[in-house]
């Protein structure tokens, strides 16, 4: 005959010594299963150390780049806006006057195939520049009319552009110019230091900008320098954002020359070279959408 009320009691006690036991071991195996979880999630050192080394990587490889094109849109917008106030400083003259300024190079030049300029020397031993198919000296508006510069010059800087301070002469040691501004001769050795066309009496050579040759610097800072010969020809450096840096030609530093035909002045062309990585005048008024 079953025992109904033993076996009941049996089966209580056994229930009981199972709660007890589950209860007694739980906080152990949750604080373990807690703990195996953390190891679980957390990260090596060895991992965090590969994780910034590659986003130091990556920052020295984009960094340099944004700051450049950083750079490279400043300078755009300070070319735009002196180039731009420069170039029509010479075009209102014209456009005022009525009439063809002559103070410009030619685009075409009217004596191509007509006379070719070649150098002679006469009895003394002096060169002159005659027409090889005449043996007569070449025209005074040979390479362009240069006979309004002067005056057209006065108009322009002395007038129009809003002029602070001009050094005729000795423009470095009268601080018309930044002390770190290099000649074109000083840029030529080096892009290429074996050149022998490199010469102090260049134009806008090293000795001339700083010594010899006149600077315009406006208010707001911008400066101007003038190529100087007899016939006072229209070739001008400018920097676009005065004594700031980097003072480096093809960046904020520019050589031009302005070149028209019967009709007067009609546009504007680069001139001299660029510094390695800087942009011509052309490329910079490509940039900046003036071209």
């Amino acid at each position: 005959m079953m025992n109904y009320k033993s076996d009941t009691l049996k089966q209580f006690q056994d229930d009981k010594l199972v709660s007890e036991t589950s209860r007694k071991h739980k906080p152990y195996f949750t604080h373990l299963t807690h703990s195996t979880h953390l190891k679980k999630a957390a990260f090596t050192l060895s991992e965090v150390l590969i994780t910034l080394g590659i986003i130091g990587i990556v920052a020295a490889m984009t960094i340099p780049t944004i700051t450049h094109n950083i750079q490279d849109m400043v300078l755009n917008n300070q070319f735009k806006k002196f180039y731009s106030t420069f170039k029509q400083a010479f075009l209102n003259v014209q456009t005022l006057e009525g009439r063809p300024i002559k103070c410009h190079y030619w685009v075409n030049n009217p004596y191509a195939g007509k006379c070719t300029s070649i150098v002679v020397k006469d009895e003394n031993g002096k060169n002159h520049r005659v027409c090889q198919e005449t043996g007569k000296p070449v025209p005074e508006d040979y390479s362009g009319p240069f006979s309004e510069c002067m005056t057209l010059y006065d108009e322009v800087f002395h007038k129009r552009l809003k002029l602070a301070k001009f050094c005729k002469n000795n423009a470095l040691a009268n601080g018309c110019l930044p002390e770190n501004i290099k000649g074109y001769d000083k840029v030529i050795l080096e892009n290429n230091p074996d050149s022998e066309d490199a010469k102090e009496t260049m134009e806008f050579s090293d000795s001339n900008i700083k010594n010899n040759y006149p600077v315009y610097v406006l208010q707001d800072g911008t400066y101007i320098i003038q190529y100087v010969n007899t016939s006072g020809r229209p070739v001008f450096a400018f920097d676009i954002n005065g004594k700031k840096g980097p003072n480096k030609w093809g960046y904020d530093l520019y050589g031009v020359i302005l070149y028209g035909n019967q009709n007067g002045i009609q546009y504007f062309r680069n001139y001299l070279t660029k510094e390695k990585g800087g942009k011509t005048l052309e490329e910079r008024l490509e940039a900046v959408g003036l071209k």
